[in-house]
């Protein structure tokens, strides 16, 4: 047994190790950095840097991230204008480790400064951005490759390790994956939260009718459930190579069309050819190939022996850290424990009505305060999705009125909520003092009202101002008290 478990493991690691043409993987590079200098000019000629960096009071932070804050003045500019040349530098391949160092660190500074522009996308990208750095994608076709052989000569750096093209692979075929096991839900699988996202496309010419019906929601829903699920296979199988990518390209084109998701249909498009034969480039460019080429002998050094149980810790981690939702009692798209960082894409319709009131503690007197104030709206149409950061917020109004008053105050939030069409219902007691509540991510949660409202036929459509009149108010205690 030990003799066969050496034979498997020097079987792999020589199969790891044989070379492979640098075709996808330089045409992958010189993609990711075009698209993430597109992204960085959107950006900064949009608005979006200074709408969500510059001009909200507040930030959504992530649990434990709560110190990165964004630059003063003008440093979030100069930040994504940074980010712009980064970009550049790596389609170009020029000074690569050290510009793929800096744009990982410089992009995950972006993206835990504002927990509301969560995207599963820009997720995705972070996971690559620090892969890059390891990753010789500079050895050919780039300034560094230039630098060292100005006269472009044939050498072996024309090929890559087999273990360099499968790192790219997972990284983007985990989100196809588990994207289509997060999909197997009573609610998707039903057509929901689809119907309600295509309905707000009915007033489309010609097609607007067909896109709004019930059958079209099921149709797309069921069809995106198994295009998660087989498009890596078909995309590795020859037999249905061209056909998955056609199908993939009509998907992220639907989706760009359809949905307001930035730059990812794009990503996605751009990524997917990653799966063909790494010649493929050269063979639509020259039509030469370079086959596979087997290597006989691969020492098992003590610091590749650590290289690929980190590689493995590495990919066992991000197929069991999606799932870990489950560990949790109810819906997640309620409750949101587990929902980032799992590939939950457009699994929840989260209509939500929230206010907040102070109570001073010396004379009891209750005040409505206008979360608004404190955030763009951008912020304000998706914080309240996530019972943590109505927490959040509801602990930063405690501290400001601490600051003026002297006097810890109590803090509570009135919201209601509706998943996926339902009718609306509490989604915090709104007699807890969220000034005191403690995020326990391990344990329960008394102060988050569980999911008891069943999904509806047709979905809920009363405007949120109307919600109070149909909904059976609890006994609000904090009210009490002040009439006294």
């Amino acid at each position: 047994m030990v003799n066969s478990n050496k034979s498997v493991a020097k079987e792999a690691l020589t199969t790891a190790f044989g070379k492979v043409d640098c075709a996808s993987l330089v045409f992958f590079r010189i993609a990711f950095g075009w698209l993430m200098a597109g992204w960085a000019w959107n950006y900064l000629t949009t608005g979006r840097v200074s709408m969500l960096y510059i001009q909200p009071e507040y930030n959504f932070t992530y649990a434990g991230f709560e110190w990165v804050k964004p630059w003063p003045g003008n440093g979030m500019y100069l930040h994504f204008l940074t980010l712009l040349v980064l970009s550049l530098a790596i389609a170009a391949g020029a000074l690569y480790r050290v510009v793929t160092l800096l744009f990982a660190i410089l992009f995950t500074y972006v993206f835990l400064l504002e927990r509301t522009n969560y995207q599963n996308h820009y997720y995705l990208i972070a996971l690559i951005s620090w892969a890059l750095p390891l990753l010789p994608l500079n050895r050919y076709v780039s300034v560094d490759a230039w630098w060292r052989n100005p006269k472009w000569q044939a050498s072996n750096e024309d090929t890559f390790p087999v273990w360099v093209l499968w790192a790219v692979r997972c990284h983007v075929g985990i989100p196809y994956f588990f994207g289509g096991i997060a999909k197997l839900t009573p609610d998707w699988l039903v057509g929901q939260p689809m119907g309600l996202f295509l309905s707000t496309k009915a007033t489309i010419p010609i097609v607007g009718d067909y896109l709004a019906s019930k059958e079209m929601a099921i149709f797309m829903s069921l069809g995106g459930l198994l295009f998660d699920l087989l498009i890596v296979p078909a995309l590795l199988w020859k037999k249905t190579r061209i056909l998955a990518f056609l199908a993939a390209v009509f998907f992220h084109l639907c989706n760009s069309v359809l949905f307001d998701i930035h730059i990812f249909p794009w990503f996605m498009i751009a990524a997917t050819p990653i799966f063909f034969e790494p010649s493929w480039v050269r063979r639509i460019l020259s039509g030469r190939v370079i086959p596979y080429q087997a290597v006989e002998h691969v020492e098992w050094t003590p610091v590749r022996r650590v290289a690929t149980s980190l590689a493995v810790a590495y990919l066992v981690f991000h197929c069991v850290w999606p799932l870990r939702h489950r560990l949790y009692d109810g819906e997640t798209s309620w409750h949101e424990r587990g929902h980032l960082f799992s590939w939950r894409m457009m699994l929840r319709a989260k209509e939500v009505g929230i206010g907040y009131a102070v109570v001073d503690p010396a004379t009891k007197a209750v005040a409505n305060v206008n979360h608004k104030q404190f955030m763009v709206d951008e912020q304000a149409g998706k914080f309240a999705r996530d019972p943590q950061l109505i927490v959040q917020l509801a602990k930063y109004i405690a501290d400001k009125f601490e600051k003026d008053t002297g006097r810890r105050p109590e803090v509570h939030a009135f919201v209601l909520a509706s998943l996926n069409g339902r009718k609306p219902q509490f989604m915090i007691d709104p007699n807890a003092d969220l000034a005191k509540v403690d995020i326990d991510f391990f344990g329960s949660w008394d102060w988050l009202v569980p999911l008891t409202e069943e999904l509806k036929e047709p979905p809920w459509t009363v405007p949120v101002e109307q919600w109070r009149e149909h909904v059976e108010m609890p006994r609000i205690e904090f009210l009490e008290q002040s009439k006294q």
